[in-house]
């Protein structure tokens, strides 16, 4: 039986940018993919078209339950094709990343479940998205060694002659077999919208966001 993947839904808020990763896990897990935390009824409504909700945190989800793995960049070894074989259920944390990580995925979810096992997926934090492609093709056989990744990414955007919006991501993002980086759909201009709108924002004494629900 195959295992479920199970998002702990951490941000307090939900904008176009963490739709589109979980989107994107959600079409490759489809009907095995789990939300945990989701206590909000606007968030239930939204995620419910993804997959499967429970308000409890995973911690009171699968705290009594072995075979659990928690994907977390800290964990001290890097995750096999031999470590899904029995897995029931792999934990990925619902966090945005922060430059320089600050380990939430362990502080909030592995420290906190004794019984799970917790594995990498190499040295770099990766996206939501990019984490999931990962599981996927370690699944399908492939080994992690194998799965070739690029570290940042550069998003520029021309607004005039004069000028040029430059965005970089600090993340690793996975290369699928033709050598392209592997995004979700429409991921740059998202995260365009999104970083651009968020800077305007911060000179606003408003939070009432179009396209973020808190």
């Amino acid at each position: 039986m195959s295992f479920k993947v199970v998002i702990e839904h951490l941000e307090p808020c939900l904008n176009q940018w963490l739709l589109t990763e979980y989107k994107y896990v959600s079409d490759l897990f489809r009907e095995r993919l789990i939300f945990t935390n989701v206590k909000k009824e606007n968030h239930k409504a939204i995620l419910s078209k993804l997959g499967q909700i429970i308000s409890q945190s995973v911690i009171e989800y699968l705290k009594d339950l072995p075979e659990v793995i928690v994907l977390d960049p800290k964990a001290s070894e890097p995750l096999k094709r031999q470590d899904l074989t029995n897995a029931k259920y792999v934990i990925i944390g619902g966090i945005m990343g922060d430059h320089p990580p600050k380990g939430r995925t362990w502080k909030f979810i592995t420290s906190r479940l004794r019984n799970a096992i917790s594995r990498n997926i190499g040295p770099y934090q990766f996206t939501i998205a990019g984490t999931a492609y990962i599981l996927k093709q370690i699944e399908r056989g492939l080994d992690l060694k194998d799965i070739r990744y690029v570290y940042g990414l550069k998003i520029e955007k021309k607004l005039s002659n004069e000028i040029i919006i430059e965005i970089e991501l600090p993340y690793a993002f996975p290369l699928d077999e033709h050598n392209n980086i592997v995004l979700p759909e429409n991921y740059i201009d998202i995260v365009y919208r999104y970083t651009t709108t968020y800077e305007s924002r911060m000179l606003q004494t408003t939070n009432n966001y179009m396209d973020e629900y808190c």
